[in-house]
Formats: structure tokens, sequence, C-alpha cells
């Protein structure tokens, strides 16, 4: 199982000097998601913008340490949809919905990730802002939900 420290500096090395669209590098973001979880949730935090900012592949991060439940909650936090609030919402309900081990992990870092970009958004180019605070109600019940069976 990989370490934090390894998940970090793997993170690092992925991400130097990437960055968003206003010139801040994204390991700012990833830092804070990352200082906002719980351990379990750290190496997913770190991680958890490497498939849309990297190359690397699930075999590679498979080699470095990273669980099955860790890999599959990177997967989940990896949004592949365009610029669109219906399909931003399908994306949010998949990890809300999502089972076991990865789903719990992928709804403590993405509840911290939505957290970070409403106070540090991140416009696109095409200038849609992903709507945060529906996201973060849509999530918050999802978590409130699981917790009370």
């Amino acid at each position: 199982m990989i370490e934090p420290g390894h998940a970090q500096a793997l993170a690092e090395r992925l991400h130097e000097g990437a960055c968003e669209r206003d010139g801040t590098p994204l390991l700012r973001h990833v830092e804070r998601v990352a200082r906002a979880v719980t351990g379990d949730a750290r190496v997913v935090a770190w991680l958890h913008e490497v498939f849309e900012w990297s190359e690397i592949t699930d075999q590679q991060l498979i080699q470095e340490g990273v669980s099955e439940d860790e890999l599959g909650a990177i997967r989940l936090l990896t949004r592949t949809s365009g610029p669109d609030d219906d399909a931003y919402f399908a994306y949010m309900d998949l990890i809300a919905r999502a089972p076991g081990g990865s789903g719990s992990l992928a709804r403590e870092v993405k509840l911290a990730d939505l957290e970070d970009r409403q106070l540090h958004p991140s416009a696109r180019d095409d200038r849609w802002l992903p709507p945060y605070t529906r996201a973060l109600s849509l999530l918050r019940g999802a978590i409130e939900e699981g917790s009370s069976r």
C-alpha cells in the first residue's frame, strides 16, 4: 500500500509545472485538498487530479503501490464530461452513490475538493464554472444518508 508521503512525491512529480487557467500552480489545490482529509483518504487526495493532468496509467499507479480501492476512487473522481450542468450532476451522482471503499474515499476527497473550489474557483476557457454549491449539497446529502443506514 502506498504511503501518503509517496503519493505526495508522485503528485509533485506528475503535476510539476502544471498551472490552472489563472496561472496558479495546480499543486496548491491538490495540497489544500490533501490537508483537508483524513489519513485514509490522503493518498487519493494527493492523486485525485492525475488522470486529468498527466499521462499516468492505472497500471503505473498500481506499480507505485496504489490499492484497488484507492485506484477506484481516483477513477471515480476523474471527470470526463464537458462544460454542462447535467453531465456534471450525473458525474456527482456517480460519486454520491458509489459503493464500497472506493466510493467512501471518493466522497471524502470530492467534498474537500468542492469546498476548496468554492474558495478558489478555477474558470475554464469557456467560462463555465461547475455549480459547486448544488454539488456540495448533493454530496453532503449522500454522505448523511449513508451514515444513517
